[in-house]
């Protein structure tokens, strides 16, 4: 039955106007954005692509670095936060802000509002923000978090995401979804070695 709701609210989801998939990559865990990307659910445009300045005092802590590969250099020229925050709330409009991991991104947008002195508008409302990870693991029947498996790129990790929308609202089985939840169940097991 949690399948089956699963599916009816990622067909909803990718009905034209009702939502835009965002996901943004960071200096680290608890940092800045350095790069935003932002499509439309049901078509698949791309409304918003950018590297983001997160000013000259953050720095890209090692471990986010090796994951997104996003350096310094990279955001030479790219706009800064105050720039790209109007943007952002343009090309949502009135839209559901869907994300793979919904908590995560919408923590890093108000971090960079609040540390920026300027106004999230709607995207403060949580009541406007979806976690897809949440669902697909609802589907799978689990609390163990999913990888995406999107490549760690913002516009990569939307795609990935409307990918994995379209796979739950056709009710195909997830077949990376399963493969990840085996391997880390397999890595939870005592006595069993991990790779």
């Amino acid at each position: 039955m949690v399948e089956l709701d699963v599916r009816r609210w990622a067909q909803q989801i990718l009905t034209p106007g009702a939502a835009a998939i965002l996901d943004v990559e960071t200096s680290g865990l608890d940092g800045s954005i350095l790069e935003i990307a932002v499509l439309d659910a049901a078509t698949g445009e791309v409304l918003l692509d950018t590297l983001v300045f997160p000013g000259p005092h953050i720095t890209i802590e090692p471990e986010a670095q090796a994951v997104h590969g996003i350096t310094a250099g990279d955001l030479i020229g790219a706009p800064g936060w105050p720039e790209v925050l109007p943007l952002l709330v343009e090309v949502i409009g009135g839209r559901v802000v869907l994300a793979y991991n919904a908590p995560f991104d919408r923590a890093r947008t108000l971090h960079d509002c609040a540390r920026t002195a300027t106004d999230p508008g709607p995207l403060a409302d949580e009541d406007r923000w979806q976690c897809v990870m949440q669902r697909r693991c609802a589907a799978l029947d689990t609390d163990i978090r999913i990888p995406l498996g999107g490549g760690h790129r913002a516009r990569g990790d939307v795609e990935a995401t409307r990918a994995l929308l379209h796979l739950l609202a056709d009710g195909r089985p997830d077949h990376a979804g399963q493969a990840a939840l085996a391997l880390r169940q397999e890595r939870q097991q005592p006595g069993v070695p991990t790779r």
